[in-house]
């Protein structure tokens, strides 16, 4: 994990991941050959003048190049902006605090003058909740690059505290200097920041055996127009509503954090795992109850539908006898509708026990290749969407969760809404879904949905499959967002999940905090205004 960031797509610039052939017939065969996307590339923008803000007290750029890096996230709608070079709303400024009090001094000086500020860490953000809005207000994107680091480390009580620009890797490499270990291990792990985990609600793929950040949330400083805001860490308290918690998921619009104290641990003696294939998704989702009833589940536990199962098979390439084998295996009448499920990290033991339930519904060891291949590869899924929207395939991921008794009906309702959808608007969709981030009483489901794009329609497209999607989960139980946050592109929905009241509950929030309304306007509130 090394060099610059990719301008429009995932990563590093020299990194890529190309899926092989086998997995292009596979998309061919589902959805058809659409109109490539063109390579991203700086070359040919046109920003209009930046509206100067004059002497900010902190590091701050307003160059092109400044402004169009951080314009936008990793949305499908941001990268087709980016791409086709019809991205329409432009920061004015980027600034980059090296302090809390810095960050506060902007946050001042923004709120008398009425400028919006959008807060960024990683920028890897897939629901619009660092794109920059449009509008008359000049706008700001205040940078936590310059706060990064380990602050300090409590080691007698697991506490460690850190900025809030900290990247995962270096979260991790500062712990392991001192004999500790976070297990927070979120997709976006090399570009995300601990301030973004935070203020996102997110799971890293541990999150079943380590917890979600929220659990690992200690205490928190949180810069507001009016000064820092601090909670000291403490194992717990009644004293009224937990503020920790109502920071956390707030995306920006109730302060920006600054440095956070995490609850950590001491590394694992070893990292165990398996891969097994399952008769069937339904067989595969009662062994997950079961594990997590029984206090049996591991630390990672990862159930791949059939569909995902076929595209995964094709993109790992097998060769030799391990192609002959997995030919043979899923020949079998008894895994003609084969899943894989990958179990991983924690006990030796809990593993073990968890294999012996898995036998009894039928399932079939693959051994622990699959998960040493997993952990090595599971930061580098995410470059493939690239390659795949040059190559004329429209891709998305949409992620939710419900209790166990609702999730049948949620993963085959979701699939007929974009099947339906589709159909009405002239395209064919192949869905695919993983179980993950399970708990006693449920689990995420995480979609992914490709399609063939069409030349000047492709965000057009999108949206119409995304509302399908959105109307579909909230239809049937499921939540809006399991941790990718609401951003700007769920926001005309979160009221229909936390209700009339629980929305103006928000918005009194935000509004006693700025009452201005400079702060990352339209995330959460479709209205852009507190």
């Amino acid at each position: 994990m090394s060099g610059a960031r990719r301008f429009a797509g995932w990563g590093f610039f020299g990194q890529e991941v190309r899926p092989s052939a086998e997995a292009l017939a596979l998309l061919r065969h589902h959805v058809g050959k659409g109109d490539p996307l063109p390579e991203a590339s700086t070359d040919g923008f046109c920003l209009p003048r930046s509206r100067a803000f004059g002497r900010l007290g902190v590091c701050w750029e307003r160059d092109s190049a400044a402004r169009l890096a951080h314009c936008a996230g990793q949305s499908f709608p941001d990268l087709v902006g980016l791409r086709t070079k019809t991205q329409k709303a432009f920061p004015d400024g980027v600034a980059h605090p090296a302090t809390p009090e810095q960050v506060w001094q902007v946050l001042s000086l923004a709120a008398r003058n009425g400028w919006v500020v959008v807060p960024r860490g990683g920028g890897t953000s897939v629901v619009g909740g660092v794109t920059v809005p449009q509008g008359e207000r000049p706008t700001l994107v205040l940078l936590t690059d310059r706060l990064r680091g380990l602050v300090s480390l409590d080691g007698r009580s697991g506490l460690a505290t850190f900025w809030a620009g900290t990247l995962g890797p270096e979260v991790e490499a500062e712990l392991a200097a001192h004999g500790f270990w976070l297990g927070h291990e979120p997709q976006s792990f090399e570009l995300s920041t601990v301030g973004g985990w935070v203020a996102t609600r997110s799971a890293g793929h541990r999150s079943t055996g380590v917890g979600r950040i929220e659990d690992l949330l200690a205490g928190a400083e949180v810069a507001l127009p009016e000064g820092l805001f601090r909670l000291e860490p403490v194992p717990a308290a009644a004293v009224g509503p937990e503020l920790r918690q109502l920071l956390c998921g707030s995306e920006g619009r109730l302060g920006v954090f600054t440095r956070v104290t995490l609850r950590v641990r001491q590394p694992p003696r070893s990292d165990p795992g398996l891969l097994m294939v399952v008769p069937s998704w339904w067989d595969g989702m009662e062994l997950c109850r079961r594990l997590l009833q029984e206090g049996l589940a591991p630390q990672v536990v990862r159930l791949s539908d059939a569909p995902e199962t076929t595209l995964a098979l094709a993109l790992a390439e097998l060769k030799g006898l391990g192609k002959v084998a997995s030919q043979l295996l899923f020949a079998r009448r008894r895994f003609a509708q084969g899943c894989l499920l990958l179990l991983g990290g924690g006990e030796e033991e809990r593993l073990r026990r968890a294999w012996r339930v898995a036998g009894q519904l039928g399932a079939w060891s693959l051994g622990a290749w699959g998960w040493r291949r997993w952990l090595r590869d599971r930061f580098r899924h995410p470059y493939l969407r690239d390659a795949f929207l040059s190559l004329g395939f429209g891709v998305d991921t949409c992620e939710t969760a419900a209790p166990w008794s609702a999730l049948a009906r949620l993963y085959e309702g979701v699939h007929r809404a974009l099947t339906s959808r589709a159909q009405a608007m002239g395209v064919r969709v192949w869905t695919l879904c993983h179980l993950s981030h399970a708990y006693g009483d449920g689990a995420s489901l995480y979609f992914t949905f490709f399609w063939a794009l069409r030349r000047l329609r492709e965000v057009e497209d999108w949206a119409q499959l995304k509302q399908a999607w959105v109307e579909a989960v909230l239809s049937l139980g499921g939540t809006l967002s399991h941790h990718h946050g609401v951003g700007r592109m769920h926001a005309p929905w979160l009221e229909r999940e936390v209700g009339d009241q629980g929305a103006k509950l928000l918005r009194a929030l935000a509004r006693s905090v700025d009452p201005r309304g400079i702060l990352n306007p339209g995330v959460l509130f479709p209205d852009g205004e507190p």
